[in-house]
Parts: structure tokens; sequence; C-alpha cells
């Protein structure tokens, strides 16, 4: 078996981008995170590739995933924290002082495909997926449980001319810029957006950043998406425009079977709805659906 620190270097270039962030979340210094990475793809054969700014495993990665569950098994009996990716917005509003024995992401890649693979590869634990755009399905060890629900609605800067309207449809929407998303990185919301003819592809992205979403809106340039729990973490940056989408939203926490009933992933649970339900009491459209 491959010692823990030599393998969590791996997975942590993997899952955070860069050997700065590595070295400052597991407190080893860069040279060893290089000199870990080298050693642990050497041991199983493979290499590593850069593509759309992310890291890329090469070669036949069967034997590192059942490398994975062992230390998976060991993250789970403590020995190190168990790991949570999450959504930008989510991350912000319910996992700031996350519950003991969880360590979270950067929270900041866009769509869903990254975090799925960094899940099924057991680099992450644990994922706190934003809807509507939860994979259609996913592998059979894999459970989804639904923690929240709120509706998506429009936004702008302040000042803008749709404002000033009591009422909105999409045809008044439709003659002002919309925020570009990445095509098919969100598919429900995009297939959605087409659909009321609103749909406006932008270039692929890897990470969240302000300046290509929330700011882009935020200077007055372009009509906007949102949610109560994005809303609120926009400091008044951004108005809700009176015309919701024909989607709702919310958040799923996504882990692996054999972790359902580990007394850790409880208490995420347990630390998670009670946040949601305070925010429910500030904001009644979100709604807690957990079960």
């Amino acid at each position: 078996m491959i010692r823990l620190e030599v393998l969590e270097a791996l997975d942590g270039l993997l899952w955070f981008g860069s050997g700065e962030e590595v070295s400052k979340r597991f407190s080893i210094s860069q040279p060893t995170v290089s000199r870990y990475c080298r050693k642990a793809l050497d041991l199983f054969g493979l290499s590593l590739d850069r593509q759309a700014g992310e890291w890329e495993l090469l070669g036949d990665q069967d034997l590192l995933r059942l490398e994975g569950e062992v230390h998976q098994l060991a993250r789970g009996a403590g020995y190190r924290p168990l790991r949570l990716e999450a959504t930008c917005w989510s991350a912000a509003a319910l996992c700031a002082d996350l519950a003991p024995g969880w360590m979270l992401g950067l929270s900041e890649s866009v769509g869903v495909k990254r975090n799925l693979q960094l899940l099924k590869d057991r680099v992450v634990d644990c994922w706190l997926a934003g809807l509507p755009d939860l994979p259609a399905s996913v592998q059979a060890d894999l459970v989804s449980i639904q923690l929240a629900r709120m509706p998506v609605f429009f936004t702008c800067a302040p000042g803008y001319p749709l404002l000033q309207r009591r009422y909105l449809d999409f045809r008044d929407i439709a003659p002002f810029p919309m925020l570009p998303l990445p095509a098919g990185f969100y598919p429900r919301i995009e297939s959605s957006l087409k659909l009321i003819g609103l749909w406006n592809a932008g270039i692929p992205v890897a990470r969240h950043r302000r300046d290509q979403w929330e700011g882009m809106a935020e200077s007055g340039l372009m009509v906007g998406y949102g949610t109560p729990l994005s809303l609120g973490a926009c400091g008044g940056r951004l108005c809700r425009l009176p015309l919701n989408l024909p989607l709702d939203s919310g958040y799923s926490l996504i882990v692996h079977r054999d972790l359902l009933l580990h007394p850790l992933f409880n208490g995420l649970t347990d630390f998670l709805l009670s946040r949601i339900r305070d925010l429910a009491l500030e904001c009644p459209e979100i709604a807690v659906v957990y079960e």
C-alpha cells in the first residue's frame, strides 16, 4: 500500500489544481509535493497532462482506484479528514466553520463533470452539488440525498432598465444581453434557457471566477441568474428581477454508498441541514426537502 501522504499529494494536485495549494492544505513543501506526485505516478505507471487548466491522469487507473478505496477507508477511520467539495455559493453560505472531521475544497469548479469524476475516483469523499444539474444517473455505488430546493430568477445591476418594470416575461428579457454560460457544463439549465430563447453560450472555463460570472452582471453589462443563496452573498451588488426561470435550484449531497452510514457523514448532513433551516427562516423560498 502506498503511504497516505504520497497519494495525498497526487489527490491534492488533482483536487486543487496547484502544488502551492496542496502545500498549504497538507502542510508539506512544494518540492515534497512534486516528489510525492512523481513517486505515485511511477508506482501506478501513470502520467499527468494539463487540459483546460486542470490536471488529468493518463494511463490505466484501475489499480489507483483500488488504492483510493483503501485510503478512503483510512480517512473514514480518522487518519485524515474526509474531503468535501461544493459549489461556490453552497460553500459560502453553508460550509463556513465546517463540521469537524471534514476538509472543504476550493469549491470553484464549473459544471458537474469535474466534481463527479473526483468523487468517482475517491479523490473526494462527498460532493455538495447544485441542482438542477446533477448528472442524469450516477454509478451504482453513489447515493444522492437532496437537502434543499429554491427558485432560480433573473438578476441585474442596480439601476438596470428592467428594474423599472413591475412585471416581466421572457420576451421583455430577450433584447438584453444575457450572462454567457459554457456550453455543455450545465445541461439542464442550458436546455431550459434554449427553450425560452435566452441561451447565450460562453467560452469554456474550468474554475469559477467572479469577473467572468457575477462581475459581468454587477458591472451593469448583462442580465444574470441567481438564487436566494447567491443573491444574499452578493451584498447588494445585484438586484432580483420579477421573473423566475422555469426550473428550481437547490442542493444535494452525493456520497459513496459505503460512507452513507458513517458517523461523520451523518454529522455533516445534520450540520448542513441546520444551516439550511436557519436560512429558510430568513427566506421562505428556501425549502428543506430532506426526509
